[in-house]
């Protein structure tokens, strides 16, 4: 019998993908499987729930049409997702979902705060991305980022800096 995929990805750290990209693999050509993924972010197991985010972002990567789905239950849970590596995760799934204005307004709003207030610096540097190409669509969510990067710029640290860099001339904005 073969392990359910909750059991493939448990085990080890939360910085190691352990069978995460075999999991990919069968999960792309299988939506029941996506759909046990998604509902596997808040597990109880934080390397559990780390890998299917990862599994997830490495499906979108490859085949983004595989976040469409998922999108209402990603935004309904945005409060809920508090473990820094689903964080990490989350921003790269969003920007592959077509979202609403509204939707992208909300997306916007999450990932804001989780680059100015969570503690890991990688969820700073995905969530400022993912900000910035919503503020892309958006000349209010652009007026609104504008302050925010200058401030993160600031006094963040070096990668977050870098990335708030990269982002002003992505948007062509001065720091």
């Amino acid at each position: 019998m073969s392990k359910s995929v909750r059991e493939q990805l448990t085990g080890g750290t939360r910085t190691s993908v352990g069978q995460a990209e075999s999991v990919v693999k069968k999960a792309l050509a299988s939506v029941p499987l996506r759909r046990e993924i998604y509902q596997l972010f808040l597990d109880d197991d934080p390397v559990v729930a780390m890998r299917a985010s990862y599994v997830a972002m490495k499906m979108a990567q490859s085949d983004p049409g595989t976040t469409h789905e998922f999108k209402k239950l990603i935004l309904k849970n945005l409060s809920n997702y508090t473990q820094q590596e689903v964080r990490w995760h989350i921003p790269q799934l969003l920007v592959h979902m077509k979202l609403t204005p509204a939707e992208r307004r909300k997306a916007y709003e999450v990932v804001m705060e989780w680059s100015e207030t969570d503690a890991s610096k990688i969820v700073a540097y995905y969530g400022l991305q993912a900000a910035a190409n919503f503020a892309e669509l958006d000349d209010a969510l652009l007026e609104d980022l504008i302050p925010r990067l200058r401030m993160l710029n600031t006094r963040g640290a070096k990668s977050v800096s870098n990335r708030c860099k990269k982002i002003a001339k992505q948007l062509e904005i001065e720091l």
